[in-house]
């Protein structure tokens, strides 16, 4: 289970994902970005996105992830973690 932090972590990046998008995509005037989305078996999962073909930018991407689940029980140990859940958003 996300946490209420984690959730408001994972909304601020897509929403800066979406900005630097729309952005590009207002710069080059031409392309527009193309996304896949994507999960993860273990939990979270992100948006994938390409840009290509266009006026300025030949191609590029727009990349972000947000990933959680639990720890296998020796990394808690060895990290001293109360809770073995975890959660990253890149």
């Amino acid at each position: 289970m996300i946490s209420p932090f984690a959730e408001e972590i994972k909304k601020f990046f897509m929403n800066l994902q979406d900005s630097i998008c729309a952005a590009i995509e207002a710069t080059d005037g031409k392309a527009k970005f193309v996304q896949d989305n994507w999960s993860r078996d273990g939990g979270g999962g992100g948006r994938t996105r390409v840009i290509q073909d266009g006026a300025i930018i030949d191609k590029g991407g727009v990349n972000w992830s947000g990933v959680e689940g639990e720890l296998p029980d020796n990394i808690q140990k060895a990290l001293g973690l109360e809770s073995n859940f975890f959660f990253e958003s890149i």
